[in-house]
């Protein structure tokens, strides 16, 4: 098998399963507690700036993810996993200086509880690890579009970026932000980033603390992730009564 047709049986792959990766991550993080020093907790004492970097870090993803949810009409970016699929070529908003404004979304957010952990080694190696991970199902996404769309889509790779933003020759949207849209696509991911947050921060406190010889026993988790993680628990649950029962974040062509 050539080793484009087999780069892009990877991506196809690895795309139906790319919610996955943090559960993939999580075995290696605990390893990295047991292995190596943290800074995150030590004798009842939260390290706050950690903390807050990891916060400020997973809620830039978030609005990334935002930011393109608001804007994105239906069938171009969403959780779809059987199958590529894409009505129209967004290369407008985000898609103007990024052709992948989701997977850097995600990228932060799964960044924000590696941070946690203060081992920038281990960041580098998440971030290496996220890139050969990604990089196939961008191939294979590209390979879809690329068909789908041919030429238009070629010149739009030829001047945007596949993954870092290129901050000039940003092309606002030519549809309104959709509050609606945005909170029925993200309520989701934003649960997901908190609750990684509050669970991966104690399971680094509980570690640490049994390797000092303090056993295992209850320790209070930080307040700052535990206020915001009840918070986005409620506000999860509201929405998801919302959505399972009411029309009401159902908008027309989005």
């Amino acid at each position: 098998m050539a080793l484009q047709e087999e780069l892009k049986m990877q991506g196809d792959f690895l795309f139906r399963y790319r919610s996955y990766l943090p559960f993939c991550i999580l075995p290696l993080f605990i390893l990295v507690i047991l292995t190596s020093e943290t800074y995150l907790y030590c004798d009842g004492v939260y390290n706050t700036s950690l903390v807050i970097a990891a916060i400020f870090v997973g809620l830039l993803g978030q609005g990334v993810r935002i930011w393109v949810a608001g804007f994105v009409p239906r069938d171009t970016s969403g959780r779809n996993t059987k199958e590529q699929k894409a009505s129209v070529l967004n290369h407008t908003g985000l898609y103007s200086i990024c052709r992948n404004p989701l997977y850097l979304g995600n990228f932060l957010m799964m960044l924000a509880p590696i941070i946690l952990l203060g081992n920038w080694l281990f960041i580098v190696v998440f971030a290496l690890s996220f890139w050969l991970y990604y990089e196939r199902i961008i191939f294979a996404e590209e390979s879809f579009l690329r068909v789908k769309f041919g030429q238009e889509y070629i010149d739009w790779t030829l001047k945007t970026p596949p993954f870092f933003p290129k901050l000039s020759g940003y092309i606002p949207s030519d549809m309104d932000f959709s509050f609606r849209s945005m909170i029925r696509r993200e309520y989701n991911s934003f649960f997901g980033l908190t609750s990684s947050l509050f669970v991966f921060h104690y399971i680094i406190a509980v570690i640490v603390n049994w390797q000092r010889g303090g056993g295992v026993e209850f320790i209070a988790p930080d307040s700052i992730l535990t206020y915001l993680f009840i918070i986005s628990a409620v506000f999860y649950l509201l929405i998801r009564i919302m959505v399972k029962a009411t029309k009401f974040f159902e908008v027309e062509g989005r």
